[in-house]
């Protein structure tokens, strides 16, 4: 192998789509979408600043598979700057984007790869296998891919494995729910295999785990998400990683990125009055960063309705985000 060292850059789950406008007008409430084209668009760029060798996106590019068009462009657009940059890109594609990119002649480019079935691309001392996500039981297929992807690896390459599964073990939300023993999560005990480094999407929450057998420890990690999706991300820094690659040894960084900040406020356990939200809603949202982005929950009929009268009547900074929480258990309840 080379003593030339490698450089890669790695980030995932970008969700581009993810409450976006329709359309490139402006519209008359802020959204969400835009912060997440920004945060893509920024490792990109930082990707081609730095000069990288390459670039993993481990899965979910997009929020779903029918974004709009000119969104569509726009991302592949980016793509097409590192790869112009002459830095290779592989992608996994996700299980939001039902395991396929959007076509377009953006992806002929030579240097992007994308893992369309189990495979293998081979560089200059390096190798990633990977495959797109599976909607069904990978755990126990999951060895009939590695078999497949195994045999045409090099002993003497840095071998990565790249996927968008959840593995035994990972942990996801505030609660640290783990995933183990299901059907949709693969075994940590089919891996690490031939397998120098394993990198997967698909968890939102950055973590590292290791995979393990009587010769070796080989490090998972989970890039995360590069936003927030849901409330229950709100602790959840976000980011993208850099690993120097020499011989069959590595470094690892991972890179902090903004994103806006997110709170809650919880009128179910307050005795607020209908008469007083205002003046109680001032007060919590004093202190705000005034780009948050604001969940609003409560189980009364009054306050959920007033609170949609404020949101339309533009009580709340048109630079926050509000999402009001409740509506939906309203429902339930009056449907039984």
């Amino acid at each position: 192998m080379s003593t030339r060292g490698i450089s890669l850059l790695l980030f995932s789950d970008t969700h581009i789509g993810f409450d976006h406008p329709l359309t490139n007008r402006e519209v008359k409430h802020r959204k969400r979408g835009p912060d997440f084209f920004q945060n893509f668009k920024k490792i990109i760029d930082e990707a081609i600043t730095r000069k990288v060798d390459y670039v993993v996106h481990c899965g979910d590019v997009f929020e779903t598979k029918k974004v709009p068009a000119f969104l569509v462009d726009q991302t592949y657009a980016e793509f097409l700057r590192l790869a112009n940059a002459n830095i290779s890109l592989i992608i996994v594609p996700g299980n939001h984007e039902r395991s396929a990119l959007p076509t377009s002649l953006f992806l002929n480019h030579p240097n992007i790869y994308i893992f369309n079935s189990p495979t293998n691309f081979l560089f200059p001392d390096l190798s990633f296998s990977g495959f797109p996500y599976y909607r069904g039981d990978i755990r126990s297929l999951f060895s009939e891919y590695r078999r497949k992807m195994e045999s045409g690896l090099h002993d003497d390459h840095f071998n990565i494995l790249c996927v968008h599964h959840a593995i035994d073990g990972v942990k996801a939300g505030r609660q640290f729910f783990e995933f183990r023993n299901r059907k949709d999560t693969l075994a940590i005990d089919d891996l690490p295999g031939k397998y120098d480094l394993i990198l997967s999407g698909h968890i939102h929450k950055y973590q590292v785990m290791y995979a393990s057998n009587a010769e070796r420890k080989i490090p998972i990690i989970y890039s995360g998400s590069t936003e927030r999706t849901m409330f229950d991300e709100i602790e959840e820094t976000k980011g993208y990683h850099i690993f120097e690659i020499k011989g069959k040894k590595y470094s690892h960084q991972f890179h902090p990125i903004y994103t806006r900040p997110m709170y809650q406020i919880d009128l179910k356990s307050e005795q607020v009055e209908v008469e007083q939200l205002k003046d109680y809603l001032s007060i919590e949202m004093m202190n705000m960063d005034k780009d948050a982005i604001v969940q609003i929950a409560a189980d009364n009929e009054q306050l959920l309705y007033k609170l949609s009268k404020l949101k339309t009547e533009g009580f709340f900074l048109p630079t926050m985000n509000i999402t009001l929480s409740g509506f939906s258990s309203l429902h339930r309840t009056r449907a039984d």
